[in-house]
């Protein structure tokens, strides 16, 4: 759907993929390198190419949001990361659309 996200769905190998393609980004952001990065659900949005939200396990119970945006040429960037203060976001809350909070 144009415009708003889809639904909640598992993750893919394509969104491990692109979680794997930001990873240096995200270690950045996070100011540290998790135990493991491990993509567990998604929702997409179709804009100029497509936004990822997705759920990431970080090992130790401690879970991020991201937004990835891939390009229709196939480019892909971390546009946000959503995790809260300390412990992260629950692994049960629902992933929702953020702004852009990356450059």
């Amino acid at each position: 759907m144009p415009g708003g996200t889809g639904d909640e769905k598992e993750a893919t190998p394509e969104v491990q993929a692109l979680v794997e393609q930001v990873k240096d980004d995200l270690v950045a952001a996070l100011v540290q390198s998790p135990a493991t990065l491990q993509a567990t659900h998604f929702k997409t949005q179709v804009v100029a190419g497509m936004n990822y939200f997705v759920r990431v396990h970080l090992g130790d119970d401690k879970h991020v949001h991201l937004r990835i945006y891939k390009h229709f040429s196939g480019s892909v960037e971390l546009h946000g990361v959503r995790h809260g203060e300390v412990g992260g976001v629950g692994a049960q809350e629902e992933l929702q659309y953020f702004e852009q909070n990356r450059k």
